[in-house]
């Protein structure tokens, strides 16, 4: 039974008992005939299915998306990945999901576990992810990161500095995206568990690890690099701003500036896609937490 469904057959019941009580109560406090009795009645029948309705609709049907959103998640391509490979990580996840189950949240807070599950991991082990993987990722952000551009200045601007999102980001960026971004999220963590990257440069977890000449061709002859190159596309003023503002951890409430910052942090992964796919790789492994 859908949830629509229970919520209707939960409004009419109450419907019927608040039928019956009115016309009970009408007769028999107010000793009128039938016809009057009847009237409160309906008026009854009324305010008890609205009260049954609202209620159902507030605890019925949301459970019952959770429920129905949390069995559909199972055949999701990285949470398959995640409970074949990442035993600890999928259980972990499913304990969430047990103690938010009464919490109203719908098919959200299926969604947003399932993202918080795969994050997690993808923060931990998208360093060994091998090139091809590392690239398909990087124009998957770059694509989303214009597709949220172009829905609100502020949408992008907030993914492209990793804040905290207060949107839908799926809703925004549209189904093609979200379902390139789950599969090449699968990819990568099957990949990394069957075979990890372990000698490309970045592919170290701890980049305290690196050996220091890679540090310092990464920091001198291509973070840089990257970055003046792409500020030399912008208008002189339009350069300063950004230089100003980049690397800023703080709210811009100016759509402008916030639009000048996405197309800026877009042009970044351009450049960066015009590198040889390994060195393209290698900047992206070593920008992670670096805000490149």
């Amino acid at each position: 039974m859908d949830a629509n469904t229970t919520v209707m057959l939960i409004a009419g019941g109450a419907a019927v008992v608040g039928a019956g009580l009115g016309f009970v109560v009408g007769k028999a406090a107010l000793k009128q005939g039938a016809a009057v009795s009847a009237v409160i009645a309906l008026v009854a029948a009324g305010g008890f299915g609205g009260v049954g309705w609202f209620l159902a609709n507030q605890d019925v049907i949301p459970r019952q998306q959770f429920d129905a959103a949390r069995l559909a998640a199972e055949d999701l391509p990285e949470v398959k990945v995640l409970k074949q490979y990442y035993a600890a990580d999928y259980a972990k996840m499913q304990r969430e999901m047990d103690l938010i189950q009464d919490e109203r949240g719908g098919a959200l807070a299926v969604d947003q576990q399932v993202r918080l599950a795969t994050s997690a991991v993808m923060q931990r082990e998208t360093r060994k992810a091998n090139d091809a993987n590392i690239i398909t990722l990087m124009k998957i952000k770059r694509d989303k990161a214009e597709a949220l551009g172009a829905k609100s200045p502020a949408y992008c601007y907030d993914f492209t500095r990793n804040a905290r999102l207060e949107f839908d980001v799926d809703a925004a960026a549209g189904p093609e995206i979200v379902r390139r971004e789950r599969e090449a999220v699968a990819a990568i963590l099957q990949q990394v568990a069957t075979n990890p990257l372990k000698d490309a440069a970045g592919a170290d977890v701890n980049p305290d690890n690196l050996p220091a000449s890679i540090k310092k061709y990464y920091q001198d002859e291509l973070r840089y690099k990257i970055q003046d190159k792409v500020l030399a596309t912008f208008p002189p003023a339009d350069a300063k701003v950004i230089t100003m503002l980049t690397g800023r951890k703080v709210a811009i409430d100016d759509p402008g500036r916030q639009a000048l910052l996405c197309r800026y942090n877009i042009a970044l992964i351009d450049e960066q896609l015009k590198l040889p796919a390994d060195q393209a790789a290698m900047v992206y492994r070593l920008g992670l937490g670096k805000g490149l």
